[in-house]
């Protein structure tokens, strides 16, 4: 009987280790896609990924939806382990639990084809609706465009399928670096004790009509 080398046992122990974590991230997509798959529901877990805290009565309030509408998709998203109670404060007699996102509300590109149309158009939309209103906001408090510090560019690109590609790696991983930025600038604020600047990062990279290109 052939003896197993130690190259062969440490790969069938990282095949063996990896496939319990596979089953998770497929778990996390799955639940995540039946997240945003309601649109409400989609709202309620991005108001949750912004604000950090909120209590079905503040997200009803927010979002001008019926509370038990929104008690019913918050409580979808705790069993879809999307969000979390993280405490409760007795108001007026009653109980008011507050929640948290614990995934952001970010779909994958080979995620995004298995959302219901409807749903797809509406995240997209509402995105870039969030950019122009931060634009907006940021005009009539005279910040952006009022100094040097700031940053807007539009870049016409004419890619082959590898380059577009490429270009969406590219992005993504400026997105992530942007994360690890924010990761230690909250780090430095918890030692200095200092305030944050509110800063909106946007990442657009898509396909246009060539006869707009020039535009």
């Amino acid at each position: 009987m052939p003896k197993r080398t130690k190259g062969a046992e440490s790969d069938q122990k990282e095949v063996a280790a990896e496939q319990p974590r596979s089953k998770q991230r497929d778990k996390a997509k799955t639940n995540r896609i039946t997240a945003m798959s309601h649109p409400l529901r989609a709202r309620i877990l991005r108001l949750l990924s912004d604000r950090e805290v909120m209590s079905p009565a503040q997200l009803s309030r927010e979002l001008h939806a019926e509370l038990s509408d929104v008690s019913y998709h918050v409580r979808a998203l705790v069993k879809l382990e999307c969000a979390e109670e993280v405490f409760t404060r007795p108001v007026r007699g009653a109980v008011e639990h507050f929640y948290r996102a614990t995934e952001r509300s970010l779909i994958d590109t080979d995620e995004f084809e298995d959302l219901d149309p409807v749903v797809a158009e509406d995240l997209v939309c509402q995105a870039i609706q969030r950019i122009l209103d931060d634009f907006v906001d940021s005009r009539k408090a005279e910040m952006v465009g009022y100094d040097k510090h700031f940053h807007i560019s539009r870049t016409p690109l004419i890619l082959d399928a590898e380059g577009y590609e490429e270009g969406m790696q590219a992005v993504d991983r400026c997105r992530l670096e942007m994360s690890k930025i924010e990761a230690k600038s909250a780090e430095r604020r918890a030692e200095s004790n200092a305030s944050g600047i509110s800063t909106s990062a946007d990442f657009l990279f898509f396909k246009v009509p060539g006869s707009s290109f020039y535009n």
